[in-house]
């Protein structure tokens, strides 16, 4: 059998329906250009239409917050690493980005007094402003409003159940690479899509999948992104940066994985417990994601973990106290909705209640790295970082574009960049498209050659099966790309991954053209592949721990210290690797961040050290506070609109 090549011509082609994609797409349909969609799961599935919903607008919450404030907060967070014109970008756009996006349906919570969108109470990790706007429905809400700004606009074309194989690219004669098409092999129809076109938009999504099932994110993640657009030869940058969230279920089977809260979560009282009970890290609420993920870790690995691979999150004295614990749990039914709803489905009704501990364990969640790209999201490269030294033509958004966060990403930001740089994707692919209209872009040569690859893996013979294969690599990269990684452990992986690859010509394909299961598992693996060698290089290449790469046998990289983004290519067969050396914030704007933190930790040292009679009215003044409550008889009933705090009419 043989999959036919169906040719197809349009000015943009977005891979994605998520926050990033749909914006993409919306924004380029405007801009007059002919649009292409294509998702392997159904249109708007994706990591933004199940996250907490959450977004950061600035300003939202007080009118002292400048676009330097964020910008600042973004670099600070991200240990340097970040992109300084993107930070700004982000910072200038996010009031318009979410305006465009709520225009599509988007339903935040309004504040009964300004009647604007109410910003949670508290500032979310890493932020200096309260700016984190929270949605009915969560991520839902999102989900509704991407669908919306792709099926509305009758221009643009969508096609799910495909799967992205190849970008296509031409070298020019001044040696520039550049966009000619890309290869999709359309499922449903069982057909190789010939997508000629002059702009590619890449916004499916991360990595998380490698590390299924310790995952809270879409099983779609399975790195395609980064795989494909560095075969092509686009340049990643800070690929070994993952984000762990600290705090997910470890039992029972059906919830492994899913989020049950934050570091906020965990309140002002809360601390983490080995399985003996032994305190493993107090001051829960104010440490990073990284931070209480390499801490559980560490337990486990001195055999000090919870039976199910984790540590104890809790959370018991908060709800101890006398008065204030009543509006610990108002805080916590309330700050994140969705993920307690997690907990109460899966743990007894005295955890839930905070009466227990929560067994607890990191899982992936957010790839902070990604294709290398400039403020307009143009694949560049260099180290000058131009478009010309990239691939012309290739844009990024979402998940798949490196340089926002750096080591790590501040709560609440990522369903903004999937508008703001979805937006500025869109247009930008647009405008490259028209300025290159008229030139023969199409070189059959290059895509039938592509197809022929493909076609050549149908009814492979084999006696191995991709999917019992992906098993094997997500376990690898759990063990030796996970929380905590040193150099053997990221040596081994280099080994594995160099072994696994060759057991690729031994894996069994179907004969069949449509649905070919065998084909799509061998396109996700390989893509799995590429992208854990990627990461394990990069990782050795960051010889020190910094935000979500933490190493166990170096010390953490000084926040003093001259910053560097890692830059992986592929070269030769092999994987090149570089340090991109970053701008570092002025000295005294450290010291003074520095001296915050500690000034902080003081803080919750001491109410820990009050005794409880004091502790509880300090911390029933501050709930009462951060909740706006005015009104203490105020009852709450789980899952009612009142729990969300944003939604509250008396504030």
């Amino acid at each position: 059998m043989r999959i036919n090549l169906v040719w197809k011509q349009y000015d943009v082609l977005i891979v994605g329906s998520g926050g990033a994609g749909s914006n993409a797409a919306e924004t380029a349909s405007e801009m007059g250009a002919s649009v292409l969609v294509v998702t392997k799961d159904p249109l708007s599935a994706s990591d933004t239409k199940i996250s907490e919903g959450i977004a950061t607008v600035r300003a939202s919450g007080s009118e002292d917050d400048t676009e330097d404030t964020l910008s600042e907060n973004l670099l600070l967070a991200g240990g340097d690493l970040p992109d300084a014109n993107i930070t700004s970008a982000f910072a200038r756009d996010s009031q318009m980005a979410y305006d465009k996006v709520r225009a599509n349906g988007l339903r935040p919570k309004i504040s009964a007094i300004t009647k604007n969108p109410d910003p949670l109470p508290l500032p979310m990790g890493g932020h200096t402003k309260r700016r984190s706007i929270g949605h009915k429905n969560s991520g839902v809400a999102f989900g509704h409003a991407n669908w919306n700004s792709i099926v509305k606009d009758t221009k643009i074309d969508y096609k799910e159940d495909c799967w992205l194989v190849d970008i296509i690219i031409g070298n020019n004669k001044d040696d520039t690479k550049s966009i000619v098409g890309a290869l999709i092999y359309d499922a449903q129809r069982g057909e190789l899509l010939a997508v000629v076109c002059a702009s590619i938009v890449v916004a499916s999504g991360g990595l998380s999948t490698i590390y299924f099932p310790k995952t809270d994110t879409m099983r779609g993640n399975t790195g395609d992104s980064y795989a494909i657009a560095a075969r092509a030869g686009a340049e990643l940058v800070d690929m070994e940066q993952i984000q762990f969230l600290p705090f997910c279920l470890t039992s029972p089977p059906a919830f492994e994985g899913l989020l049950g809260g934050e570091p906020v979560t965990a309140s002002y009282l809360g601390v983490l417990r080995d399985k003996n009970k032994k305190v493993i890290l107090d001051g829960v609420y104010l440490r990073t994601r990284a931070e209480c993920s390499a801490a559980i870790m560490k337990a486990v690995e001195d055999g000090r973990g919870t039976k199910n691979g984790g540590a104890y999150l809790d959370m018991t004295a908060n709800k101890r106290a006398p008065k204030s614990g009543v509006y610990f749990m108002k805080f916590l039914k309330g700050s994140l909705p969705s993920a307690y709803n997690n907990v109460r489905q899966a743990m007894s009704k005295s955890e839930s209640q905070c009466e227990d501990l929560w067994e607890v364990r990191p899982s992936a969640h957010y790839m902070m790295g990604g294709i290398r790209v400039d403020e307009n999201c143009c694949s560049i490269g260099g180290s000058k970082g131009l478009k010309n030294d990239g691939i012309v033509g290739l844009f990024a958004a979402g998940q798949a574009m490196g340089g926002l966060f750096g080591a790590n990403r501040l709560g609440s930001t990522s369903l903004t960049e999937g508008a703001v740089f979805g937006q500025r994707a869109g247009k930008n692919a647009a405008i490259h498209a028209r300025n290159i209209s008229g030139m023969n872009t199409l070189n059959k040569r290059l895509f039938i050659e592509k197809a022929k690859k493909v076609n050549s893996l149908i009814g492979q013979k084999g006696h191995l099966h991709a999917s019992k294969i992906k098993l094997t690599v997500q376990k690898e990269c759990w063990e030796n790309l996970g929380p905590i990684r040193d150099e053997e452990r990221l040596n081994k992986t280099k080994l594995f991954i160099s072994k696994t690859r060759k057991k690729l010509k031994n894996v069994k394909i179907s004969n069949s053209t449509k649905w070919n299961q065998g084909l799509i598992e061998y396109l996700e693996l390989e893509n799995m592949i590429d992208t854990a060698e990627l990461m394990a290089i990069a990782a050795l290449e960051r010889d020190g721990s910094l935000g979500g790469h933490v190493r166990a046998d170096r010390p953490n990289i000084s926040l003093f210290s001259k910053p560097y983004s890692t830059i992986v290519r592929f070269l030769n067969d092999g994987v090149d690797v570089t340090r991109l050396p970053r701008k570092q914030t002025e000295i005294k704007k450290l010291i003074k961040f520095k001296f915050e933190e500690q000034k902080k930790f003081l803080g919750a040292k001491i109410l820990r050290l009050m005794p409880m009679i004091l502790k509880d009215r300090v911390l029933e003044k501050r709930y009462k506070k951060i909740m706006n409550i005015q009104k203490p008889s105020i009852t709450v009933q789980p899952g009612s609109v009142e729990a969300a705090f944003g939604d509250r009419k008396i504030l």
